[in-house]
């Protein structure tokens, strides 16, 4: 067992550095290019200069880190993430500090609630060292004692108390959707979640923002192909984000065994408890499967599997159309935090999708979707310096994003610390 230390998460707080990143390559992810031995200078919190290596600046203190044979690219976004429970077994610390050390430098968190509107604040004053989140007000998925006005009130009290944005469970009858979604029009707050009705059109009609899963994608493309390439265009044309969130369901369609899934990606770090509890979530779903399908069984998942394999076809086609592709492997036993960002990604190349066209749906694409592509989302002069440091070329082999070397975080630099004498107790 090997365990990380991210100095960031044990030190106590101080203000952004003036960071210099010497000799290093530079993946902007704004254009598919690489920039090679720059230096790329750092002065509160943004990127200030990226300049070739040998260029002589007047002397400034800067905090120097090597960046010889190493590549730097924006910090990875989670845009389907879920904070733990109570009953989770790992902590919310242990969860922000996996993020971190993965690279992921931002969080959409599609289970919101008021204690995270509190760490988003502490997060944005630095006062709290973590990735930066969105935090969303899960709606109720509950109709029968919604009324217009009660459904209004909620929506103004989402935007009063600075929710991020509305996420959309299910349940809701149109007229009560159409209500939900005129007010989240009238608050100015974001709507997103859960296809209506598992209604790809149906969603863009409401003004989703970004429409979670992929199954009403699927439904749709497999329904009229003429019609899927008008939903293409709107998809486009409104700037609505898709995330498939592959990982959750390819695990859960449990076609891997139980060994590959002890050798996914972060799994090396989970303390034994954790493996317990998710081996033991795993297999109780699995034999709970098992009884509710019996003999049914076999064929329904080789139906999940097919229909996944289906999806490769459309994922390709997002991406090559240029709709907003966001990516999140969602909370699942086996996905680790942070971790399961490079799973999913896998996935995405084995639907065909270039390293270049990846690296955009975990960074860039995440930006535009925020509108913020000004302030973050690529390597750029002007930029927010939310950085990850790489030992390797993600753009030649995606699982490359694995190989971290530190992250950059409102411009301070934390390295990751392994130690792999240690063991777990």
């Amino acid at each position: 067992m090997r365990f990380i230390t991210l100095l960031v998460l044990i030190a106590n707080f101080c203000k952004a550095q003036n960071l210099i990143i010497n000799n290093v390559s530079v993946i902007p992810v704004s254009s598919n290019t690489i920039i090679s031995n720059v230096n790329v200078y750092i002065t509160n919190g943004i990127i200030e200069k990226i300049v070739p290596a040998d260029t002589k600046l007047p002397f400034k203190e800067y905090k120097s880190v090597d960046g010889k044979g190493k590549f730097l690219m924006p910090g990875m976004v989670d845009m389907h993430a879920h904070f733990p429970e109570a009953n989770s077994p790992i902590n919310l610390q242990e969860y922000l500090k996996l993020n971190l050390a993965a690279g992921v430098t931002t969080l959409r968190s599609m289970r919101g609630n008021e204690r995270q509107l509190a760490i988003r604040d502490e997060i944005n004053k630095q006062t709290q060292i973590a990735p930066e989140i969105f935090v969303s007000y899960v709606f109720p998925d509950d109709d029968s004692l919604l009324t217009k006005d009660k459904i209004s009130d909620m929506v103004f009290q989402a935007k009063i108390k600075k929710f991020d944005f509305v996420k959309y469970l299910g349940g809701l009858k149109p007229k009560n959707m159409a209500v939900l979604s005129q007010a989240c029009y009238e608050y100015k707050i974001p709507l997103a979640g859960h296809a209506y009705n598992n209604s790809l059109q149906e969603s863009i009609e409401n003004d989703f923002t970004s429409i979670e899963h992929y199954q009403s994608v699927l439904a749709a493309f497999q329904k009229d192909a003429v019609a899927f390439s008008k939903n293409l265009e709107q998809l486009k044309q409104k700037n609505i984000g898709i995330c498939p969130t592959l990982s959750f369901y390819r695990i859960f369609s449990f076609a891997y065994t139980e060994d590959e899934l002890n050798s996914r990606n972060g799994m090396d770090m989970m303390k034994p408890e954790v493996k317990a509890a998710w081996s033991k979530e795993y297999n109780e779903a699995l034999t709970a499967t098992k009884e509710q399908l019996k003999d049914e069984f076999a064929n329904k998942l080789a139906m999940t599997g097919k229909k996944l394999d289906a999806f490769n076809t459309v994922l390709k086609l997002l991406a090559d159309q240029n709709v907003l592709l966001l990516l999140s492997a969602d909370e699942s036993a086996f996905n680790v935090p942070g971790y399961s960002m490079a799973e999913e990604m896998k996935l995405y190349a084995n639907a065909g999708l270039n390293n270049y066209q990846i690296l955009k749906c975990a960074t860039l694409n995440p930006a535009l979707y925020f509108k913020n592509e000004k302030y973050y989302g690529s390597v750029e002069i002007g930029k927010k310096a939310n950085l990850v440091l790489l030992n390797a070329n993600p753009l030649e082999k995606i699982d490359n994003v694995k190989l971290v070397e530190g992250t950059v975080l409102n411009g301070k630099y934390f390295p990751l610390k392994e130690s792999t004498s240690s063991k777990a107790k």
